[in-house]
């Protein structure tokens, strides 16, 4: 028997496909699917981790207010500012002035000492000023030791993807106590 006879009884023989075969590329789809599934959500760890480290920076605010010196009022505020693709830490009442730089990795901070929101592929959905006191509690405004304005109802920012609208994670401060959650 010559080879083209063997292999034209093979191919005669065969009508479909085996069941091994069938299961073979059902699996090869199924892999090649959750990997592009994988890729198509990346944003949520940005998300996340966006939201972390703001959590944090709002904490380290927080603790350098409630261990600054109470010797003069101003330097026991301590607070941070977000200006749409920006915040920063800020140290007295005036949050546009004696900006301090946050721990964070240098390539996410600009030549101003700011996070550079674009940068971590992120955006809040609204800009916002907090104050800590030296005890830690939360203001949205502070303009000395008398004249200020407590946190009233739970401040809510919502950190998103940069180029999607969803999903968001919600970071809330809430009154008086200044619980970051």
């Amino acid at each position: 028997m010559t080879v083209g006879v063997m292999v034209h009884k093979i191919f005669k023989d065969k009508n479909g496909f085996t069941f091994i075969e069938i299961i073979a590329v059902l699996i090869i789809i199924g892999i090649l699917s959750a990997i592009a599934i994988s890729r198509s959500v990346s944003y949520d760890t940005e998300v996340y981790t966006g939201a972390d480290v703001l959590k944090s920076h709002l904490r380290y605010a927080q603790t350098m207010a409630m261990n600054s010196s109470t010797s003069v009022a101003q330097t026991s505020i301590c607070g941070i500012k977000s200006g749409g693709t920006s915040y920063w830490l800020f140290l007295g009442t005036d949050p546009d002035n004696n900006i301090m730089r946050l721990p964070e990795d240098d390539a996410f901070i600009d030549a101003n000492r700011t996070i550079n929101l674009t940068k971590k592929k992120i955006k809040f959905a609204n800009t916002f000023t907090i104050y800590f006191d030296n005890h830690g509690i939360p203001y949205t405004a502070y303009a000395s030791a008398t004249s200020n304005t407590p946190l009233a109802a739970p401040l809510t920012i919502n950190v998103q993807p940069l180029n999607t609208a969803a999903p968001n994670i919600a970071v809330t401060v809430t009154p008086f106590t200044g619980y970051i959650k």
